[in-house]
């Protein structure tokens, strides 16, 4: 089934408006948010549907397996009547989410997300960029501060001063820039795997940023910043989930 086929017999009517409303009384609808929704319901659905047929098979397989040697030709042609009817009504009401063909069992046994290179990408992007710009504001307070308060570099030249700034700057802006893109390409790569939710994506990407951070001692200075990443990461989330951001 064509990509436009399954566009059309998405149920649209059920995405909820979870955006606030305009001056003007309109909704503005988080599409991509209600996607996301939309498309775990569907993926939810499929799979439970999919359970029940497999369970119908075997009950139906199971009764007329008991029933061949004691009934007559004429109920056993009934049983395998029924047996196949329930098949039938199983395998339409499976076909009319248009969902059950799609959805597929990745290597680890789980239904994930659909994996994009251009999402991947994106995910990586945005985690650099934004680990970039606040490290950076880290770096720079923290050169301020070490600069204010060193009876060396407080007996330096301006110039002197201010390299020691700029070094401290920019490599907080990319070690910190490094840590957030692992921790949004983590939460990415967890969603495909197994599309655990906002919660347990971040646990995830947790784990593999903040265990990176512990690996080297000098690094582990760096650790109270970098849970104040993930928090704030962790609060938009949250804050966007409740239609409050």
């Amino acid at each position: 089934m064509s990509s436009w086929d399954r566009s059309r017999t998405i149920p649209w009517s059920r995405a909820i408006p979870v955006a606030p409303a305009t001056a003007s009384g309109d909704i503005m609808e988080d599409v991509d948010l209600l996607k996301e929704r939309i498309w775990r319901d569907l993926s939810w659905e499929a799979a439970q549907e999919e359970k029940e047929r497999k369970e119908h098979q075997k009950l139906a397989a199971a009764a007329a397996a008991n029933q061949n040697g004691e009934s007559s030709a004429s109920s056993t042609l009934a049983n395998t009547t029924d047996a196949q009817h329930i098949m039938q009504q199983s395998s339409s009401s499976i076909t009319s989410t248009t969902t059950d063909s799609d959805v597929e069992k990745n290597i680890l046994g789980f239904v994930g997300r659909p994996y994009l290179t251009s999402d991947l990408l994106k995910n990586a992007a945005f985690g650099a960029t934004i680990g970039s710009i606040t490290g950076m504001c880290f770096g720079f307070m923290d050169s301020i501060r070490s600069a204010s308060s060193s009876t060396v570099l407080k007996s330096a030249s301006r110039s002197a001063q201010g390299k020691f700034v700029f070094q401290g700057t920019y490599r907080s802006g990319m070690f910190f820039g490094a840590f957030f893109g692992v921790f949004h390409t983590a939460k990415y790569a967890t969603r495909v795997l197994v599309d655990p939710g906002d919660a347990g994506e971040i646990c995830a990407g947790s784990v593999a940023a903040l265990g990176g951070v512990m690996a080297k001692r000098e690094w582990r200075v760096s650790m109270p910043y970098a849970v104040m990443l993930v928090a704030m990461d962790t609060f938009h989330v949250f804050m966007r989930e409740d239609g409050k951001a």
